[in-house]
């Protein structure tokens, strides 16, 4: 057996997993980078503020070394280790410090091109350096930590994480509602293809979405084609048995002239075949009227129409004083042609009357997907080893009883047709015959 493919919706379920998991990926890398250049830039740009800043608050003291007149407006520049520090050196030699410097000073810089910022590393922590040369020598520099702008970096992609994995949830929960809402024609035509198996309809719907139109189409044509075909082989079958009648009745005549000629044994002999003949024609010709399936509708209520052929059994066997009980509830839906049940319940109800002593009892149940009939009898039941055998075409284990011997496998072959079975088996009392017919509630 061939390994089943994929079914659609889990397609369309890894396709739109694998699309927007690459989505927020990407756009999360995008957009994380495009944030970085920006908070780089701006945060470049306020150093070169505060760089402005220092210089314009230095002056030159009475002993000629600089003052700050106030403190700069950044309030980190006051606390110490915050990451933001500036100086101001002469020679070398530091002037004026932060006090986020905490009684530390910065290492004298290398930069030969003024306002430009580089990155250094100073005391173990690398720092964004903006270094500017002032009056009276003096060399202005103001530093941020790297670890206050990777801090920022940190929070933004945390919560674009949260967000972006937010935004896939829900993209991936309108993904499946549009996967739903999309096949839901697929379902439709399912329940469509059910509603004709099991003859509800006979064809399917023209009215579908576009992409559905060709094979809705091709299939009505193949149902079309199927029922002509089925038709055309029914009638040819019927004309077959009913072309075999006159020649096997003429083959009949003449055995019944050769025994009346002394020719018995060999009369005997042909008149044998000739009803094997005539038991085959009949099985086959029954077998060709069942519908099997492809019947316009449900027999409405089980029991009612049950009820028919009892009376009609009642009837048939009424000089054998036999109870035949009709224990079947109402409201039993058999998806089965009528004249299909009807020959399904007439050969097993008239059998079990031809066996039973005082009672037959019909009875039915729905079981999950199943609807099972049982026909049971206080006969003398069927051995084990018989019951294929019975099951045979002209198979009568006992001739004194009137009958061909087809009842039994036509109506197995019929339950067949619809996926349904037939078996047999000893009653619950453990002795009369119980025929059991199960036929699937929907066709799979």
């Amino acid at each position: 057996m061939s390994p089943r493919a994929p079914s659609l919706r889990f397609r369309f379920a890894i396709a739109s997993l694998l699309w927007v998991g690459l989505g927020t990926l990407v756009a999360g890398f995008v957009i994380s980078g495009l944030y970085g250049r920006h908070v780089t830039h701006t945060f470049v740009s306020d150093l070169a503020n505060h760089l402005d800043e220092l210089t314009s608050l230095t002056e030159p003291g009475p002993d000629g070394r600089p003052v700050l007149d106030r403190p700069l407006s950044d309030p980190r520049f006051q606390h110490p280790r915050s990451g933001f520090y500036w100086q101001v050196e002469r020679g070398g030699k530091p002037m004026l410090t932060s006090a986020s410097l905490a009684g530390h000073h910065l290492i004298t810089a290398r930069n030969e091109a003024p306002d430009v910022p580089i990155w250094t590393r100073d005391h173990q922590e690398r720092l964004l350096r903006i270094d500017r040369p002032g009056a009276g020598g003096l060399l202005f520099s103001i530093t941020a930590s790297g670890r206050v702008l990777d801090a920022e970096l940190r929070a933004f992609d945390s919560d674009l994480t949260l967000s972006l994995g937010a935004f896939a949830a829900l993209m991936l929960v309108g993904a499946a509602l549009q996967v739903r809402y999309g096949l839901r024609p697929t379902q439709r035509l399912a329940g469509w293809i059910d509603e004709l198996r099991r003859g509800d309809r006979d064809r399917l719907p023209d009215a579908v979405p576009r992409e559905f139109a060709g094979i809705v189409g091709r299939l009505n044509e193949l149902i079309e084609a199927q029922a002509v075909l089925v038709a055309r082989a029914r009638v040819e079958a019927g004309n077959l048995g009913h072309n075999l009648r006159t020649p096997l009745a003429l083959v009949t005549s003449e055995a019944e002239q050769l025994a009346q000629s002394g020719q018995a044994d060999a009369a005997a002999f042909i008149l044998d075949q000739c009803d094997r003949m005539q038991r085959q024609i009949d099985y086959q010709m029954k077998r060709a009227a069942a519908a099997g399936g492809r019947g316009t509708g449900i027999v409405a209520d089980l029991a009612l129409f049950t009820a028919g052929i009892v009376e009609a059994m009642r009837r048939l066997h009424a000089g054998r004083d036999v109870a035949i009980i009709n224990a079947v509830p109402s409201r039993i839906a058999v998806p089965c042609d009528p004249g299909d049940l009807s020959e399904i319940l007439s050969n097993l109800i008239d059998n079990a009357c031809k066996w039973a002593r005082e009672t037959v009892r019909i009875t039915a149940r729905v079981e999950a997907a199943w609807i099972e009939i049982v026909i049971a009898d206080d006969g003398p039941g069927i051995p084990d080893e018989a019951r294929d055998r019975v099951l045979g075409v002209g198979v009568r284990l006992d001739e004194t009883k009137p009958g061909t011997g087809l009842g039994l496998a036509v109506s197995r072959d019929i339950a067949g047709l619809y996926g349904g079975t037939l078996d047999l088996g000893f009653n619950e009392k453990g002795s009369g015959l119980q025929a059991i017919v199960r036929v699937p509630i929907a066709r799979s």
